[in-house]
């Protein structure tokens, strides 16, 4: 080496040249453009290739330009579009994440032209001898896949597979074929076996390169078995190069990610590792690995990739979420890894460069605690969660999220509701928005209710103890209350009976006794000053009037117990004088106070049990209700009904025994009881009666009465939740409140149908009538500022039929013709009135077949708004099942219960019938499954017995003659 850099710059030079003489040129290539005329005349460098010879100066200056100008530019700028793309993309370690961390369409944004125009410069502005136009090519096609035009990236890849294979003095040899195999052996690739020289002046052929990003180009494309075979091709070619087989590795991890392979994907993507661009991508990469291997249920080999993207990621998110997975694959062979892991995270929130992350640090701890069921200790991690998630209102709402669930878990379900109370329901997911709505309406109830309960108990026990000792605690108790509320004690009450003088009123600012200094400039003063404020005005606000009494009385009503019923005197609320004999008043010293609680306590505790048991599905927490309300209220008469409510509970969990012991204390002690009765005969009358119930709420919205049926469905859904509720009950009320513009109400209506009645067919018109509401202000106002405008009438062009030369003649439009009629005198004749013929109309109908008949549709009891839907549903049905015919649909009414439905006319009663027998059936299932079948029926009518009927007013006489002429039929 040292005797080599010995060589003067001159020597080193003439080496160099004498290298480039042993380069030959990339044989046939050439270029064909479509020019304008006026460039005709004028070549391009490109289409000069050839003319002259190819010299070793012209060869180093095409090179180094092809190189430095345009191809490493054109690279430079796909690089740094990628990289943009990368750094827009968002990862989500809770799902399974993509292969790459980028997205073509974010690409496909980028100025990713101006890769393609510098590829296209720099192959046309210089000689096609040079080195570098197969690497333009490339990059070119890589170009058009990363804009997603992968028709022009694969037309590129094949050019370069035809234009820059092996020949044979210039002739083209078939590739795969025994002309062009190797040895003996079929081969496609280039070989790169070259001179010492050549590997060091010009760059590896692109050739080889062109068939991996082919097929990439097939995998982006879907076209996945086109890719696995030319994936199968290289791997079967001996001399597909060795540089090219992590890319390889990687193609085909890619490949068999598509076809969800995951555990043949881990693999092979485990051999592309080396691809990765950092050590994140690495990182991610070996998360990828493990995710797949999970999901191919190879559990150990995922906890083995996921510990190592713990060691390599520097992203604080990948570690807690490999942890998090770690603990949740680790099994009993690893006892210790779940603590393992907590304290690891733990230790992490102590870092400084983690201090931002604390609150999903946390977050995970809790999750961990919930997994070993340590759910007093995953409070406290969420706690801190919620502390830290200053700025993340998304990491937040998923804290309150989990905090609330794990306190409801606890049974601390006043907490709860106050954690579902504070969270936002717009960031969460979709699963944890369902959760929210269905339990944060009937919890807050339930806090409610056990509020009254914990009020009352706390009031009994102040009850129970001795008279001194109670005085003492009232005393105390109102002079924190006092205190809390900044209301001031009078003289008489300051001392609560306790001998001794008054201490005078000291002056904050008056001037010390010693040399303290100017008050606000000592700590120690204002500290006492601070002190002493407190004790005697209490915590005030800083707000004007504070020294107000009527700015703290608005807060007093605050004492008053929150109930599942409003108060019913707002103002006696708001004027009660907080005192030592309020404070006693509220105690039940009395049998008729102490009454009065113990129906308080027992009635929110069968309230709560209600919620539990029929909103929340809850039967658990039903059955210890039931069971606390059966010992503390044996003697109570509402033991009748929580005897057959346990009984129920009981046997929902499997444990008839406890079940049987029940119902034998019903028989026992309520042997004629309705309850008892219903139990030992088998039958669920209770049932019965609910869901003839929701059935009478159901025809009450159908007959148009609303606010009646409206306020009924609230009572029963307090009671009774959602069990009873019917998909067309749900579509009916969500019709009724489209059309009052409630839009939120009724998307959640709709919302149900979907959740509780997925396979009813009204699940799909729900789904429909979603979409349809989500842009309802946009058909609205498109509907609003829609003007239809007559055409254009036609005007005719004279014809001249004398001449066969044709002409250009003026249109002239037609002018209105103008008739006068000569003047007739009529003689005078005396006035008559001609004889009027009224029209006589049979008294009975008559029915012919060969009439042209309506399908008639009779609809009882149905209210407008559900009629016109039942129009529009028809129309619908007829456009998608008779888009060749017109069927117009009308509707008239009978009289104040019914109105009909007419489609057609149509030829005759046999092409009717054919319309009914074919529909009926597809009416409920269908066209209108929202509505009963009791509330509508179809038959046939002609023009003229359906003017008689309207005339009569009344349906059944015609009804009843269908029926007759076709019992089978209607």
């Amino acid at each position: 080496m040292r005797q080599f850099l010995k060589y003067s710059k001159q020597g080193l030079l003439g080496i160099f040249i004498l290298s480039c003489s042993y380069l030959s040129a990339q044989p046939n290539t050439t270029i064909e453009l479509t020019k304008p005329e006026k460039y005709q005349s004028r070549l391009l460098p490109a289409e000069k290739s050839g003319n002259k010879k190819f010299t070793i100066p012209k060869r180093i200056y095409n090179n180094t330009v092809s190189h430095y100008n345009y191809y490493y530019n054109a690279s430079v700028k796909l690089n740094d579009i990628i990289l943009a793309a990368k750094n827009q993309y968002k990862e989500d370690y809770t799902e399974l994440l993509p292969f790459y961390n980028y997205s073509l369409d974010e690409t496909a944004k980028g100025q990713i032209d101006s890769v393609i125009y510098k590829c296209t410069a720099g192959i046309l502005l210089h000689d096609l001898r040079s080195d570098w136009v197969d690497q333009l090519y490339l990059l070119m096609g890589n170009a058009y896949m990363h804009r997603k035009d992968f028709d022009s990236a694969a037309l590129v890849f094949n050019y370069i597979n035809y234009a820059f294979a092996a020949k044979d003095e210039g002739y083209d040899l078939p590739i795969g074929s025994n002309l062009s195999s190797k040895g003996g052996a079929f081969s496609i690739s280039t070989d790169e076996k070259r001179n010492f020289w050549r590997k060091i002046s010009s760059p590896k052929p692109a050739r080889n390169e062109s068939f991996l990003f082919q097929s990439r180009n097939f995998i982006e494309q879907e076209k996945l078995a086109e890719a696995e075979a030319l994936l199968q091709i290289l791997a079967a070619d001996k001399f597909f190069p060795e540089r090219l087989k992590t890319t390889w590795n990687e193609y085909t991890a890619y490949l068999l990610y598509k076809e969800k392979q995951y555990d043949s994907a881990a693999f092979y993507l485990s051999k592309a590792l080396p691809n990765a661009h950092s050590k994140l991508e690495t990182a991610r990469w070996e998360y990828l690995i493990a995710q797949m291997y999970s999901l191919s249920n190879q559990d150990s080999l995922s906890v083995v990739w996921y510990e190592k993207a713990i060691t390599h990621t520097p992203d604080p998110l990948m570690d807690v979420y490999a942890r998090l997975n770690i603990v949740s694959l680790s099994s009993e062979k690893k006892a210790n890894a779940v603590n393992f892991h907590l304290l690891q995270l733990l230790a992490m929130a102590k870092k400084e460069k983690y201090q931002g992350y604390r609150d999903l640090i946390y977050y995970a701890a809790a999750e961990i605690e919930i997994r070993q069921n340590n759910l007093n200790n995953a409070e406290n991690w969420l706690n801190k969660s919620i502390n830290y998630s200053e700025e993340n209102n998304s990491q937040k709402s998923k804290s309150y999220f989990l905090l609330a669930e794990t306190l409801y878990k606890n049974k601390k379900y006043i907490s709860a509701s106050a954690a579902y109370d504070s969270l936002s329901i717009s960031l969460l997911n979709t699963a944890e928005s369902n959760t929210v709505n269905q339990k944060k309406a009937p919890l807050n109830r339930i806090a409610l209710a056990l509020k009254s309960v914990n009020r009352e108990d706390s009031l009994q026990k102040i009850a129970l103890l001795p008279e001194t000792e109670r005085d003492a605690l009232l005393k105390a108790l109102l002079k924190k209350l006092r205190k809390e509320k900044g209301i001031k004690e009078s003289d008489t009450e300051t001392s609560f009976g306790l001998s001794g003088s008054i201490a005078a009123p000291t002056d904050l600012f008056a001037p010390p006794t010693g040399n303290t200094g100017f008050y606000f400039t000592n700590n120690s003063l204002k500290t006492k000053g601070l002190a002493d404020f407190k004790a005697k005005w209490g915590n005030r606000p800083n707000i004007d009037n504070w020294r107000r009494q009527s700015a703290i009385d608005r807060n007093v009503g605050a004492m008053a117990i929150d109930n599942d019923q409003k108060p019913n005197n707002t103002k006696s609320a708001q004027n009660t004088v907080l005192s030592l004999e309020t404070l006693k008043d509220s105690i039940p010293l009395t049998i008729e106070k102490l009454a009065i609680s113990n129906d308080t306590i027992l009635n929110s505790l069968i309230l709560s049990a209600g919620i539990f048991q029929y909103q929340l599905r809850d039967v658990l927490a039903a059955t210890e209700t039931y069971e606390e309300i059966a010992k503390r209220f044996a003697e109570s008469s509402a033991l009748e009904e929580v005897w057959f409510q346990l009984h129920n509970s009981y046997s929902k969990q499997n444990q008839f025994k406890k079940a049987d012991s029940v119902k034998q204390l019903l028989n026992a002690f309520y042997p004629k009881g309705k309850n008892n009765q219903l139990l030992q005969s088998g039958v669920n009358l209770k049932e019965a009666e609910t869901n003839q119930l929701y059935a009478h709420i159901y025809n009450q919205f159908i007959e148009g009465k609303f606010e009646e049926a409206i306020a009924n469905k609230k009572k029963a859904d307090i009671q009774l939740g959602s069990s009873y509720w019917t998909p067309q009950l749900l579509y009916i009320e969500s019709v009724y409140y489209i059309k009052q513009k409630q839009d939120s109400t009724a998307k959640n209506r709709l919302n149900e149908i979907s959740r509780l009645f997925p396979a009813s067919p009204i699940a799909e018109k729900a789904k429909t009538m979603l979409e349809v509401l989500s842009k309802r202000a946009e058909i609205e106002a498109y509907l609003t500022n829609l003007t239809i405008e007559r055409p254009v009438e036609v005007v005719e062009r004279k014809i001249d039929l004398n001449t066969t030369n044709a002409q250009d003649l003026p249109i002239v439009s037609k002018a209105p013709t103008v008739v006068k009629v000569p003047e007739k005198v009529i003689p005078s004749l005396p006035i008559t009135a001609a004889p009027v013929e009224k029209p006589t109309l049979p008294e009975s109908y008559d029915f012919n077949a060969t009439d042209s008949q309506y399908v008639a549709i009779a609809l009882y009891k149905v209210d407008p708004i559900f009629v016109s839907e039942a129009r529009n549903a028809f129309n619908r049905f007829n456009q998608e099942r008779y888009y060749g015919q017109k069927l117009p649909i009308n509707v008239i009414r009978v009289n104040d219960t019914e109105q009909i439905l007419l489609i057609g006319p149509f030829i005759n009663a046999a092409e009717a019938s054919t319309y009914t027998d074919k529909n009926k059936s597809l009416a409920a299932s269908r066209i209108m499954p929202w509505l009963t079948t009791d509330k509508y029926s179809f038959s046939i009518i002609s023009p003229k017995n359906l003017t008689l009927l309207r005339k009569k007013g009344e349906t059944t006489t015609y009804w009843q003659l269908v029926r007759n002429l076709f019992p089978d039929k209607y």
